[in-house]
């Protein structure tokens, strides 16, 4: 190919331009189709916000102001819970307590807080569970300061508290269990169920009670000395006739201790007789006579019956009857011979020691007479005539 050739071509080809007539002009002029925006469902809605711009110092007002504000309240609030926990401004007054058994330690604080011993039941809780202490509470009756801090009031209402309330009674001579009982009872130191029960069944340590049998409820009869006693308030049991069983102990001395030894008898014996003085005698001159007509008695052989009003009368109350000579019980010393199975109330050191040492007579027979006092006889027919006389008064126990 020639040079010539291709530069013809080349024009050729720069020259063409296509016609097509009149074809397309009924479509107008060709434009680029535009793009619409995709159109959101109205759960596909963004929203816009334009941000503030809040001026620094600003920021800083606003921060300060809610610092404030916080340690406006903290101090309040800190405030409060320590005047509570401290007992800062509580008036200096005080007021009783009741602790009863069962009482966890929501009860305790809501006691205290009807008491206005304290303000925030919570509040007390959590010191108590988190100082170890919410075991440290015993049942009771307690007088206490509101002016005590959670500290004291922890100290102040357990059973070594000083401030644990406390009752005096006097227990006299001649009182049976039951009557010691109902008189502790009464006087809120302990209810009678629970004395019953722990006299019945609970193992004390003192070397007089070894060889009782368990199970009943008179089992302590005669050794429940009869003195004037300082009780605390809803106390247990254990600790109520632990303290008349030490006072029995502490109370016998060494001289009578070895009497008792020396003599024919037991323990539990000699206290037996030393009751029946008590139920029978009018006054202490008659003690020892008392003694020696049981002894006179006992020395009659082979039937030595005592014949004592006093001991069918406890087995009937135990029996839940009235008095009968014919009274099938162990305590009928008109039917059973030799000295009953047990005291029959508790007696006091004079009664005792008149059995230790009984004055010496011919007396088989004694009843009291309208005077009040006992009248004695060696004949067994001049004490029927005064039982036939207007000089006997029979004397019948509640």
């Amino acid at each position: 190919m020639t040079e010539e050739t291709n530069r013809v071509d080349v024009e050729k080809t720069q020259a063409f331009t296509p016609d097509f007539g009149n074809t397309f002009d009924d479509y107008g002029e060709y434009r680029e189709p535009e793009t619409e925006p995709p159109v959101r469902a109205a759960s596909e809605k963004s929203w816009h916000f334009k941000r503030m711009r809040i001026p620094r110092l600003l920021w800083v007002a606003l921060a300060l102001a809610v610092a404030v504000g916080l340690g406006w309240l903290a101090s309040e609030l800190g405030w409060k819970w320590a005047d509570d926990v401290l007992a800062l401004t509580r008036p200096d007054q005080e007021v009783v307590v009741v602790i009863n058994d069962n009482d966890d330690l929501d009860d305790i604080a809501l006691t205290l807080k009807e008491a206005g011993a304290i303000k925030y039941e919570w509040l007390f809780k959590l010191y108590c569970k988190f100082s170890g202490s919410e075991n440290y509470f015993d049942p009771g009756v307690y007088t206490i300061n509101l002016t005590y801090d959670y500290h004291a009031l922890v100290n102040n209402l357990m059973a070594s508290a000083a401030t644990r309330g406390t009752v005096k009674l006097m227990i006299i001579e001649g009182l049976d269990s039951f009557e010691i009982f109902d008189l502790l009872e009464q006087n809120g130191v302990c209810s009678r169920e629970k004395l019953e029960d722990c006299a019945a069944n609970y193992h004390f340590e003192f070397d007089f009670l070894k060889g009782l049998p368990y199970g009943a409820a008179n089992r302590l009869e005669g050794y429940l000395f009869p003195d004037t006693y300082e009780f605390y308030l809803k106390d247990e049991p254990e600790n109520v006739l632990g303290k008349l069983l030490r006072n029995f102990e502490a109370r016998l001395d060494e001289e009578d201790l070895a009497m008792i030894e020396e003599s024919s008898y037991s323990l539990q014996q000699i206290l037996t007789l030393a009751s029946i003085i008590e139920g029978e005698a009018a006054n202490d001159d008659e003690r020892g006579l008392v003694a020696s007509v049981m002894f006179n008695r006992l020395n009659e052989w082979p039937r030595p019956l005592l014949q004592m009003d006093s001991t069918v009368y406890y087995g009937a109350r135990l029996l839940g009857t009235t008095f009968s000579m014919e009274l099938d019980s162990p305590y009928n010393t008109y039917k059973y011979p030799g000295i009953p199975k047990g005291p029959i109330c508790n007696p006091g050191l004079k009664s005792i020691r008149a059995v230790l040492t009984p004055k010496e007579s011919d007396y088989y027979y004694f009843a009291t007479g309208v005077d009040g006092v006992n009248h004695f006889f060696n004949d067994e027919n001049d004490f029927a005539d005064f039982l036939n006389s207007d000089e006997y008064e029979p004397i019948i126990p509640d």
